[in-house]
């Protein structure tokens, strides 16, 4: 009897040891779980928001605004999200690049939270403009070969870093060829306009163009292959390749 007694306080202490490692364990489970809840409640919103990019009059609807907004198309845009088994209820906020119907594309984010939890859970995704991108040349000081402007865009303006983007160009004609870095000599793109252009480029076959981009998640300057201006041109960086 005695040697039972004191098994089971020996026992009794073991487990009551172990208690906070069960209540934390019971506690992780519970946070992925929800964590899984809200990737899923982003991921069904970003792909509504996605149809909206079927024709350009959609595509000018996404906006900070609308997609902030309950009352907006109840039927594509929750603000809110109440699990079938109950509890608190997720928060969904939206975040538009920008609201420009011009845009080549807008980063559409969603972020999704619950009251009391301390972390909130957040999808991106590229949305491109239906209009397509055109491109046009004019007859200037040289005739067909220009000048000509060139457009450089980005998938995320804010990856670019301080060392920003330039472009480069030789005249393949004389020897030695020249290198020249076009004005102006470097370029960060800004919160209202997530491009960068140069005007005034000499075009033809003479010149070959390089368009370097500098950014905050890549090491070393990312460029692109050499090319000729034959017309406007209008070009675009990933300035996080193979990250999100």
């Amino acid at each position: 009897m005695v040697e039972l007694l004191v098994t089971v306080l020996l026992a009794g202490i073991i487990f009551l040891a172990m208690t906070p490692m069960f209540v934390s364990v019971l506690k992780g489970t519970s946070t992925n779980s929800r964590r899984v809840i809200a990737t899923n409640i982003a991921q069904a919103q970003l792909e509504k928001i996605r149809t909206l990019a079927a024709s350009p009059s959609s595509y000018a609807n996404i906006t900070n605004s609308n997609l902030n907004s309950s009352s907006w198309n109840p039927s594509l845009i929750t603000t809110t999200y109440t699990p079938p088994a109950g509890g608190q209820p997720y928060n969904i906020s939206t975040t538009v690049s920008t609201d420009a119907s011009t845009a080549p594309y807008k980063t559409v984010t969603v972020s999704v939270s619950r009251p009391n939890d301390g972390f909130t859970t957040s999808v991106s995704t590229v949305i491109q403009n239906p209009n397509p991108i055109t491109t046009s040349s004019t007859s200037g000081p040289t005739g067909g070969n220009g000048p000509f402007s060139l457009t450089v865009a980005f998938k995320n303006y804010t990856e670019v870093s301080s060392a920003g983007v330039y472009v480069v160009y030789v005249n393949t004609v004389p020897t030695p060829n020249v290198t020249t870095t076009a004005a102006p000599l470097k370029q960060i793109p800004s919160s209202s306009a997530t491009t960068c252009t140069w005007t005034n480029l000499p075009g033809g076959m003479n010149y070959m163009y390089t368009v370097y981009c500098n950014s905050v998640d890549w090491s070393g300057a990312l460029y692109t292959p050499n090319f000729h201006m034959l017309s406007n041109g209008w070009v675009k960086f990933d300035t996080d390749p193979g990250g999100s």
